[in-house]
Order: C-alpha cells, then structure tokens, then sequence
C-alpha cells in the first residue's frame, strides 16, 4: 500500500464521498459545498480558511468564486474530478501532511512540487528563449521520469510542472501521466502540437493542464514566435475549450509586451477563448542571446502588479505574477523552498532560471540534493539581504546573492553561456536591482507587509514566520547600527 494510499485513511471516508458526490452532480449550489466539505477535510490552519474562504465567496459573487464555478460547469467531468482530487486533496490536502511527516523524519525543508524538463528539443525558436543553449542530445529517459515521480511522491508531492524545450515532442509522456493518475500535472507548452487527438487523450487523462505561450498580440507573438504561431495557439486553445480541458495561458512581460499582456483587453480575450488560468513571468536575460534591454523595466513590473491586484478583484481567471507575487509564497521559492528544476541533463537547478547545478539526479536522491550545500545556502540566504518579498529574485532582485552562492558552493553553469549572469552582466543587473529596490520597498512597507503579516497568521507551520521574522530582526539591527554611526560621526 503506497504513502498516499495509507494517507487517504486519516481522512474521513464520507467526506471523500460527499466530495464525489458534489462533483458528480457540479451544479452551482454544489460548488459551495465542495469547499466546505474540503475545509472540513484539512489537517492544516492554512487550508482550512483557504478552503473555506473559497466557500464564503459565494455570498458575494466574487470573480474567484464565479471561475469555479465555471470550472465545475465547463471542463469535462474527468477534468474536472482529477483537477479536485488529484490537486486539491491530493497534493495540497494529502500531501502536505505527508510532506510535514517526512521533513522531521529526514531535517531537511521539502517543496511542495518540481518542475522537470525532459527534453530540451523544440520545434520553434522564440527570441530570447531561457531554455535555447542546453544541449538538445541528452533526454531525461520514461525511466528518469518514472523514478524521480515515484521519489517525490514518497516525499509529499502529488503537483509536477513540465516544461522545456517544447514537451508535447515527447510522446511517451502521456504514458507517464497515465501511470502517475494520482497526481496532477502542469505543462508550459507553445501550444503549437496540441491537436484535436492530443486534447481528447488529455480528456481521458484528466489530470493535465497546459499553459500556453502568448505574447499577447499576434504581432508581438509572430515577432517573437515565429510567423502563424498565434493562429496556432488560437487553435489550440479553441480545441481544448471545447474537449474541456482546464488550461491557461503563459505571457512573459518585456519591454515591448508588457503593455499588451496586462491590458484589460487582453484579459477579457483570455477569458473568452475559455482560459482559467494566467501565469506571467518576467524576462530574465540569460539562455538566448540575454539582452538587459528587453527586460521590463522596473516601473513596467510595478504596473503589472497592480494591474493583476485589481483583475483578481474583478476578472473570473486565477492569475500567477511570479516575482510581484512573492509574498503570496514566503518569497523566492528556489532551491527547494516550494520547488526545485530538473533539466534534461539531469542537473537540478535552483529554479527555472537559474542555470547553475551542483548536483545531478543521476547520482544522488532528491533528498540528499534538497541538503547538498548549494541549495541549503539558497533557502538559508532568503528572504534575500533583507525582508521585503516584493523583491524576491537572488537573479535580478539581489545578483549578487547568487554570484556569492555559486562561488562559494563551486556549482557549475548548466550550458555555455549561462555564466554571463555572474559577469558581463553583472554591473547592469546591479543597476536596474537598485531601481527596483527604489520602487518597490514603499510599496511593501506600506501594502505588501501588512497583507504578508496576514497571511502569515493562518499558517500553523512555524517555519516560514519563524525564518521571515529573523531576517526583519536583522534588518532593524542593521538600521539602527547605521543611525548610530551616522550619529557617532556628527
């Protein structure tokens, strides 16, 4: 009997019925129920009022309320169940209690998902593309895979996230997603191999979501995607609603993209063409040809995140603004904080951007990885120099923090090139982290900490309060140092 099996047994037998029972039925005054019933289900503070906060906005219509209701009513009913089951109870419910059991028993912080990418061949070629320098020779074989699963679901986790190169060029992976039926799935795609029979075979699934590429105009995607790509993704997307399978879309802000892809037209068109979700990340220069220019400039990412603050307010979409979003995840979740990345090569990175590796999952369990020196110094640096989760990036947030981390850890750059953040970048990353900090950290005294303090107070867990509370402490000691010297030399 495997760990999630043996897990499933804590948990009320009828709730689990009464869940299924909802879900069969996926009527609007089911959906309420559903929450309650999964509020009543969890073993932790914090999915307790999550759950039953998702219940309460019923009362008032909220747009987050409505989306779910539009899940339960749209997605096809395997889709649906597998998203409940396999996400909500399984990995958040399930597989945090496992998680938090096999933490004391190993002392080390475990994430609570993994992206894997086991490929890195693609079938375009987007400017300034992260993943375009690793070597395309080396996969991560069905085995790989099907090992490193099996591991992680030991340790708790039941969400993974593929990516790469483009994942749908790998069709034994629908094998692996049928195997591991009890967890769920995430892919970062371009959209562009998602076909009438890829979207029935994901139907029969249930248990995957693709997230596709959009640079929001068909300009701006052709421009950075390649000729036709956008009618592809609009294709994409339109067989998919119609299947009922959940997916969202994926939109990197630059320099030129920003605008679009915060647009509340944009939006509105996502939502339309049957879109649950949006993720957006920020450009960050390395991979193909880094170019600091087509970063989004500090006043465009602020514009961003309040932008995606009043849509949450007011659009039926889950939004996703890495980096904006830090406090909403205790800040940067490299290393292991909430995930780690296994490249094709089978070198396990921080994060998906952060192209350095000093362990190798052909070597060494995920376990000993999780307490090598290299990812132990990561999660020990953060909160990064200081409290504010706003700036939550050791990359373009605080450079200096990963330089002194790679020196220090030895760790070894994933693929040529991937150095460059470490030197010829490095006095204009520095520059555009001091404007950041400029913008940003009236914007976390006076919105984003009171909000942390908040969310903080229903997690039962003492370890992010605990490690967060520490560094504040730091900050105020360095501060009130620094007034007495200035005193010290009047």
């Amino acid at each position: 009997m495997d760990i999630l099996t043996r897990a499933k047994g804590y948990v009320s037998a009828q709730v689990m019925k009464g869940v299924a029972a909802f879900l069969s039925k996926a009527s609007d005054a089911h959906v309420k129920k559903v929450f309650l019933l999964l509020s009543r289900m969890s073993p932790t503070k914090f999915h307790r009022e999550t759950f039953r906060g998702i219940a309460d906005m019923a009362d008032q219509n909220h747009p987050f309320y409505v989306l779910w209701r539009s899940i339960f009513k749209d997605l096809h009913p395997n889709c649906r169940n597998k998203l409940v089951i396999n996400l909500l109870v399984n990995s958040m419910i399930i597989g945090r209690g496992i998680r938090d059991k096999k933490e004391k028993e190993y002392d080390v912080h475990l994430p609570y998902f993994m992206v894997i990418s086991p490929t890195m061949k693609c079938n375009l070629r987007c400017k300034g593309c992260y993943a375009a320098k690793y070597p395309k020779a080396k996969e991560l074989s069905f085995e790989d895979v099907d090992r490193i699963i099996t591991e992680a679901k030991e340790l708790g986790m039941y969400f993974f996230t593929m990516s790469g190169g483009e994942i749908f060029t790998r069709k034994d992976m629908f094998d692996i997603w049928e195997k591991h039926n009890d967890a769920y799935f995430q892919l970062y795609t371009n959209g562009t191999l998602i076909t009438r029979d890829v979207a029935k075979r994901l139907v029969e699934l249930g248990n995957v979501a693709p997230m596709i590429s959009i640079e929001g105009s068909k300009e701006e995607t052709d421009w950075r995607r390649g000729k036709g790509v956008y009618d592809r993704v609009m294709e994409a997307m339109d067989i998919l609603r119609e299947e009922g399978v959940l997916f969202g879309f994926s939109a990197t802000a630059t320099r030129t993209s920003t605008e679009a892809i915060s647009s509340e037209e944009f939006i509105d068109f996502m939502i339309s063409k049957g879109a649950k979700v949006g993720w957006y990340f920020q450009y960050i220069p390395t991979g193909d040809a880094p170019d600091l220019e087509y970063m989004a400039t500090p006043e465009q990412r602020a514009l961003l995140r309040e932008r995606v603050r009043e849509y949450r307010k007011t659009k039926p979409i889950f939004l996703g603004d890495f980096w904006n979003d830090g406090l909403y995840v205790d800040g940067c979740m490299a290393a292991g904080e909430r995930y780690m990345h296994i490249v094709a090569t089978g070198d396990v990175e921080p994060c998906v951007f952060a192209h350095f590796a000093a362990d190798n999952i052909h070597e060494k369990s995920l376990v000993e990885i999780l307490k090598s020196p290299f990812f132990t110094k990561i999660r020990e640096a953060a909160p990064y120099d200081d409290d504010n989760l706003t700036r939550p990036c050791m990359i373009i947030d605080h450079p200096w923090v990963l330089r002194r981390i790679v020196k220090e850890t030895g760790a070894h750059p994933t693929h040529p090139g991937a150095e460059m953040l470490l030197g010829p970048l490095a006095p204009k990353l520095d520059e555009y982290a001091r404007r950041v900090k400029e913008i940003f950290d009236p914007i976390w005294e006076k919105e984003d900490l009171p909000l942390y303090m908040k969310l903080l107070s229903k997690e039962d867990k003492p370890y992010n309060y605990e490690r967060f509370m520490r560094r504040r402490r730091e900050v105020e000691e360095r501060r009130k140092k620094k007034e007495t010297e200035e005193i010290l030399t009047k």
